[in-house]
């Protein structure tokens, strides 16, 4: 017997196959009770026979039920739950056709763009799924990223480990960063990694502390603040201020920071 834990476990992965609930149900009870009519479906669901009828043919299209004949009456049943481990293997192979074009479509979209360096481009990203977007971002970086970050308070807001993956990642695009952090515990871990992440970190004295964030790679800053509940990302784009804070303000800054003594 099923618990509802069970069945929104079920119903969460049907959904990645397109399924959506009404479907999810149909398929669960049709592997109950096995070959049966839609009539019968549309009455042992209590559901309208017209709405079951439809939800039928997009299953039957999905691989999940097939269509059987018992003299002159159309029956219906469903594929193994194994079939789901077929449908898995169809949807990976769209994903490699979708990803081996991808690089080809993003040059021709980005071909149609009109660029104008001179005009700032402002996004503003919401929360802690916006600070995560910004991170991706950071993942096209064409040279180094300057950070400059109250990184224990940043790694609370994504996690630990969320930040120490995103790392990784960033190191096997061989994406060099120099990073400035406050002296603080999750910065000292980090620092005992630098080689492996690619990073070269300095700190600012304990007592300077603050809230908020700015990473900077190709012609982009991204300022963020880390207040409790207003959580934001802002980036902006322009040729100019990039550069203004890449070559003057962040080297100051870096200058002025300390790398940490073993």
């Amino acid at each position: 017997m099923l618990t509802s834990s069970d069945t929104q476990r079920i119903t969460a992965i049907l959904k990645q196959f397109d399924c959506n609930p009404r479907e999810t149900q149909i398929y669960m009870h049709s592997l109950a009770v096995g070959q049966v009519s839609v009539q019968q479906l549309a009455k042992q669901l209590n559901q309208n026979r017209v709405t079951v009828h439809g939800a039928v043919d997009q299953l039957i299209e999905k691989g999940l039920l097939f269509e059987t004949r018992k003299g002159k009456r159309r029956l219906i049943a469903a594929e193994e739950p194994k079939a789901l481990y077929r449908l898995w293997q169809q949807k990976q192979a769209e994903l490699e056709l979708t990803k081996t074009n991808l690089d080809y479509v993003t040059k021709m979209l980005s071909s149609l763009q009109r660029p104008d360096g001179s005009v700032p481009t402002v996004k503003l990203y919401e929360g802690v799924d916006g600070l995560k977007k910004m991170l991706e971002e950071t993942l096209n970086a064409k040279g180094e990223v300057l950070v400059f970050t109250y990184v224990d308070l940043f790694s609370k807001l994504l996690s630990p480990s969320y930040l120490e993956k995103y790392y990784a990642r960033r190191a096997e695009k061989n994406i060099h960063t120099r990073l400035i952090f406050p002296l603080a515990e999750f910065g000292k871990k980090v620092n005992a990694k630098a080689k492996q992440y690619k990073m070269q970190i300095r700190f600012l004295p304990p007592e300077i502390t603050w809230k908020s964030g700015i990473f900077s790679w190709n012609n982009v800053i991204a300022i963020q603040s880390f207040t409790e509940g207003k959580v934001t990302c802002t980036i902006i784009e322009n040729e100019d201020i990039a550069q203004f804070y890449r070559g003057v303000i962040y080297e100051l800054c870096w200058k002025q920071a300390q790398s940490l003594k073993d």
